[in-house]
C-alpha cells in the first residue's frame, strides 16, 4: 500500500446515517447536505451505505446512484468511501468495480453474511473471487471486520494471506468487532495498512499504537469529538456516550439523535427490518447525552 493511500484514509471518517422519505426512498438531498456539512468540518472522508447507513437494506440499484447524486451536490468523490454488501462474489466484484470507476476513495468490503462459521479457506476463496471478478480495476479495498453481524471474522492471518496473494489491492481494515486484542493484533501485524477502528471507545488508544483513524457512526452527531480521538487524544465523554447509545438499537438511536440535533424529524425514519426509536426513549437519550455532543 502506498503512503498516499494510508494518508487519504487517515483521521476521522463518518459512517453516514441515511435519511429516508415516507416511502422508504433515499432522501438524496438530505444525505448530500449532511455529507457536505461534515466534510466542511473536521472529518477526512465519509462512508456511505455502511452499517450505520443501513446499506444492506437499500437496493443495490439505489446505492449505485451515489456517485452521480453526490457529484450533483458538489461533493468530491475522492473523499467518499463506498460500502459493498453482497453475498455472491460476482455481485460484490461488480459493485466494487462500479464504485471504483467513479473515483471514490475506497471500497469497504465485508465478508458474505449468510453462511456462518466460515473457514479461513472459505473466506479467502470468497475474497479472492471478488478481487478476480473486479480484475484490473480492483484497488483501495478496506476489509470490513464486523463479526457480530456477518458471522465471519477477518483476522490478521487472513489479511496476511490476502495481501500475499493480491498485494496492493488491500489498503486497510475496518475493525468493528469491539475486541481490543484483535484490533491490537491487526495494528501489530499490518500497521502499514490503514487500520480503522469502529469502536470509538478504543480509538485514541489504537491511534497511539499505530492505527490510522476511524470510520465512526458516532461522528454523525459528534464529529469534533471523534476527530480528537482519531488524533490520539483521550476524551472521557466517549465512554458515557457509548454507554447510552449501545444500550439501545444503535442505528435508530443515532438517527434519533441526528433528528434532535437538526430539529428535523425526517431523520428518524429507518428501513425494515429496523424500527424507529420510540419518542420517550429518544427524549431520554437526548437528556442523557446532549450536553456531551458539543465540539
Amino acid at each position: 500500500m502506498t503512503t498516499h493511500a494510508r494518508q487519504r484514509l487517515s483521521g476521522a471518517s463518518v459512517a453516514l446515517t441515511t435519511p429516508f422519505g415516507a416511502n422508504g426512498s433515499v432522501d438524496w438531498t438530505r444525505l448530500a447536505g449532511h455529507a457536505a456539512a461534515l466534510l466542511s468540518r473536521s472529518v477526512a472522508t465519509v462512508a456511505a451505505f455502511g452499517t450505520t447507513g443501513e446499506g444492506v437494506s437499500v437496493p443495490q440499484t439505489v446505492r449505485a446512484e451515489l456517485a452521480d447524486r453526490f457529484v450533483g451536490h458538489g461533493i468530491d468523490l475522492a473523499r467518499v468511501v463506498a460500502c459493498v454488501f453482497a453475498i455472491s462474489p460476482e455481485d460484490a466484484g461488480d459493485e466494487t468495480t462500479a464504485a471504483l470507476r467513479t473515483g471514490q476513495a475506497a471500497v469497504l468490503l465485508p465478508p458474505p453474511y449468510y453462511y456462518k462459521d466460515l473457514s479461513p479457506d472459505g473466506l479467502f476463496r470468497w475474497f479472492a473471487a471478488v478481487f478476480e471478478r473486479a480484475g484490473a480495476d480492483c484497488r483501495d479495498i478496506v476489509l470490513y471486520n464486523i463479526p457480530q453481524l456477518t458471522g465471519a471474522r477477518i483476522d490478521a492471518d487472513l489479511v496476511a494471506r490476502l495481501r500475499k496473494a493480491f498485494g496492493p489491492v488491500i489498503v486497510g481494515v475496518k475493525d468493528s468487532g469491539g475486541d481490543w486484542e484483535h484490533t491490537a493484533a491487526l495494528i501489530g501485524d499490518h500497521g502499514d495498512l490503514a487500520i480503522l477502528v469502529g469502536h470509538e471507545g478504543h480509538l485514541a488508544r489504537a491511534v497511539r499504537l499505530g492505527a490510522s483513524g476511524a470510520i465512526s457512526g458516532i461522528a454523525n452527531i459528534a464529529p469534533g469529538l471523534v476527530a480528537r480521538l482519531a488524533s490520539g487524544e483521550d476524551d472521557p465523554r466517549i465512554d458515557r456516550i457509548l454507554d447510552h447509545v449501545l444500550a439501545l438499537p444503535v442505528v435508530p438511536a443515532i438517527k434519533a439523535l441526528q433528528a434532535l440535533l437538526s430539529n428535523d424529524t425526517a431523520w428518524d425514519a429507518v428501513r425494515p427490518p429496523l424500527v424507529e426509536l420510540d419518542r420517550k426513549a429518544a427524549d431520554r437519550l437526548w437528556d442523557d447525552i446532549s450536553e456531551l455532543l458539543n465540539d
